[in-house]
């Protein structure tokens, strides 16, 4: 059992994202871990957003997922 503690925004956001994708915030949850362990790095780059990131991201990052679950 693994609990933290979220904004009711952003977990709300987040699970909305999630069904959008088929799967379940709690699912991506373990996804990131799985592959923090596996990797012993985070899974992604982290960098500041810019405005064009803002319109685009949302699709980009769900493509990077999908491209990222296909390979494992």
């Amino acid at each position: 059992m693994f609990r933290c503690r979220v904004e009711r925004q952003v977990l709300k956001e987040a699970q909305q994202i999630a069904q959008e994708m088929g799967t379940s915030a709690s699912e991506l949850v373990r996804i990131f871990l799985k592959a923090l362990v596996k990797r012993r790095q985070l899974p992604f780059t982290p960098s500041a957003e810019t405005e064009e990131d803002e319109v685009a991201g949302p699709v980009a990052r769900r493509q990077a997922l999908l491209d990222y679950l296909s390979e494992n």
